[in-house]
Order: structure tokens, then C-alpha cells, then sequence
């Protein structure tokens, strides 16, 4: 989870709003900038998160079960991301089948899983472990087998690019309170 929060370090003070706009106006403005720089960041930061782990924006957030949770003047005025979904199968990285065993593509770079495979018997048999998935074996028998997976969007949304790109977006929020405080007064107070 990545959340954006408003803190008086920011060019506007909430004190000094409450006291030309009173409590219920200022908390509005602020909720307000609050949600637009964070639509801005969840866009930003989704668009990074697809690059970083080498999937489509739509995959990201289906496998990511990515929710918003948006500020409310009468609650908390806080911009969250959360993520609740697990390990994404390597079947969706591209995976395809070789006399090595499987190359995909997680995190955006092809990689070699020697002695993984996604058919029963040959590679060109055609046949299906199981939906496509890519397993391995985890003993020199043929069973047991374990499934593959690449990366976890809970993991990545919160580290590298897509938090930089989160926190980059953030820089924008004192600016849109300011923003919307000018909107509320009609240009009174800049």
C-alpha cells in the first residue's frame, strides 16, 4: 500500500485555511487537491509499475487487485493504493517452451528457466500441463511438480520505479491545495 497524506510542511497551511474558509470549506479544498494529485500519482505510478515488471497497465491491475481509496473532507484526507493479489503465474510473461526448457519474460528481461516446462512429454507435443501454466519438477522423478511464478505487484508497487514515480507525482499536492483553496474563495485568497 502506498498512501498520500496531507502534512502542514506543505505550502499551505491548514490552519490558516480554516481560518478564512472555516473547517467544512478548507477540508473540502484539501480533500480535493488531495484526490487529484493522487488520480495523477496512480496514473503515473501504474504506468511504472507495467514497465517494471513487464506487463500490460490491464494485466497490472487485474492481477494486482489494485483499489482506491480516494480523501473525504468528513474522514481521514488520505490518497490510498492498495494492492491485494498474489505472485502473477510466469505463464504471462510470454512463456514459451524450448529443448532447454522455458524462456518468459518477468520484469521486462527474458530469462532461461532450465528444465521448466509448459507441455506434457515434448516441446511440440502440445499437450498442456495445465492450462498453460510452467512448472518444474522438484525431484529427479516425474512428480512431484511446482508451479512458476514472476513477480507480485503487492512487492513492486512499493519499491523502485513505481514508487519513485508515486513520490515524483506527490511534489504536486501543495500546489493543488493551493490550487483548489483559490478555487473555493473564487481568487480571493492566493
Amino acid at each position: 500500500m502506498i498512501s498520500l497524506r496531507f502534512t502542514d510542511n506543505n505550502n499551505i497551511r491548514f490552519s490558516d485555511a480554516v481560518a478564512i474558509l472555516g473547517e467544512g470549506k478548507a477540508r473540502q479544498a484539501f480533500a480535493r487537491g488531495v484526490n487529484r494529485t493522487g488520480d495523477k500519482a496512480r496514473t503515473v505510478t501504474i504506468r511504472a509499475l507495467a514497465k517494471q515488471v513487464g506487463l500490460t497497465q490491464a494485466k497490472v491491475r487485474a492481477f494486482g487487485a489494485i483499489r482506491t481509496i480516494r480523501a473525504r473532507p468528513s474522514a481521514a484526507i488520505e490518497y490510498r493504493i492498495e494492492s491485494t493479489g498474489s505472485e502473477i503465474p510466469l505463464k504471462e510473461f510470454s512463456a514459451r517452451q524450448f529443448g532447454y526448457g522455458v524462456r518468459a519474460k518477468p520484469w521486462g528481461v527474458s530469462r532461461r528457466f532450465d528444465s521448466a516446462f509448459i507441455f506434457a512429454g515434448t516441446p511440440g507435443s502440445g499437450k498442456f500441463v495445465s492450462a498453460g501454466d510452467v512448472f518444474v519438477r522438484t525431484s529427479s522423478a516425474s512428480y512431484p511438480i511446482k508451479r512458476m511464478f514472476g513477480p507480485s505487484i503487492p512487492k513492486e508497487i512499493v519499491q523502485d520505479e513505481s514508487a519513485e514515480a508515486f513520490q515524483d507525482a506527490a511534489m504536486d499536492l501543495g500546489q493543488r491545495i493551493a490550487h483548489e483553496v483559490r478555487v473555493i474563495t473564487k481568487g480571493i485568497v492566493s
